[in-house]
């Protein structure tokens, strides 16, 4: 029996997917515990959504949709973050999460999806280019930490 992929369109996912998603994270360098995954969902904002790309009981694949409610981005949803596993990659996924995500903003009422990347990822900015998008400034982060 061959399985489909299917997306999945939550803001809570199903515990089955929870150590998969940690493991997702964990290869695009982002240090985090389940634990930590699971406190950071049941802390997302109402209108968050997480796609998950699945197959059976596999993540393949998972998006992070996000409402921007601010002055300068009103009209605007944002893919905060889009992996796919390196092993499953080149196979349609990422442009399946994409295209959700698209439907998702016009669902939502907006009229802009905004992707970010980081410099570095230049694949990502190649399939970004691929799909459509068009880079649209160069911004650099400032972190300070906030520690006593």
């Amino acid at each position: 029996m061959t399985m489909e992929l299917q997306l999945l369109r939550t803001r809570h996912p199903p515990e089955i997917f929870l150590h998969q998603l940690v493991g997702l994270l964990k290869s695009a360098e982002v240090e985090i515990s389940l634990e930590e995954v699971q406190c950071r969902i049941d802390n997302l904002h109402d209108e968050d959504r997480l796609l998950l790309a699945v197959e059976g009981e596999y993540l393949y694949g998972y998006a992070h949709l996000r409402i921007a409610h601010d002055l300068v981005d009103a009209e605007t949803a944002v893919v905060v973050s889009v992996i796919v596993r390196e092993d499953r990659r080149r196979e349609g996924i990422g442009s399946r999460l994409i295209a959700a995500a698209e439907t998702w903003a016009r669902q939502s009422g907006r009229s802009r999806l905004l992707l970010r990347t980081d410099v570095v990822r230049t694949g990502a900015h190649a399939f970004f280019v691929a799909l459509g998008y068009e880079g649209s400034s160069t911004q650099l982060e400032f972190i300070r930490p906030l520690s006593d």
